[in-house]
């Protein structure tokens, strides 16, 4: 028994546990330290809902889809700054404002939903405008 509980808990992705504010910095950081491999976009991928994949996967397509206006601004941005989060049943939405590569501010929302399993993944995420 002990050895099923064992390998139940190595299958059990490293970010399952975490709040959050966790896989929102996570999010961030693999975006920002992409590689030419996509390595961070793959890992994005990764942490995105059943949902959101349903729609933005498979991964070459999501690739496609975060390397160009207006998403292509969060990969390898020089900094981001996560706004205070607002709950709803099960939703944490986090306003996000960056500095692009190219030095551009820009602001997204990105929204995170509690999976069955209690992790949190992405549902979606949304430019809009910078002030």
């Amino acid at each position: 028994m002990r050895g099923l509980l064992l390998i139940c808990l190595m299958a059990l992705p490293a970010w399952a546990n975490d709040t959050p504010e966790q896989v929102m910095n996570t999010l961030l950081s693999a975006l920002k330290n992409n590689t030419a491999d996509n390595a961070g976009i793959a890992q994005v991928f990764e942490l995105a809902a059943p949902a959101n994949k349903a729609i933005t996967g498979p991964l070459p397509r999501f690739i496609n889809m975060v390397s160009r206006h207006p998403y292509g601004e969060l990969v390898n941005h020089q900094s981001a700054v996560l706004g205070p989060p607002k709950t709803d049943a099960g939703a944490i939405t986090y306003p996000i404002r960056l500095i692009s590569k190219q030095g551009r501010a820009m602001g997204y929302v990105w929204t995170l939903e509690q999976q069955p399993d209690d992790s949190w993944m992405t549902s979606a995420v949304y430019p809009v405008a910078v002030s």
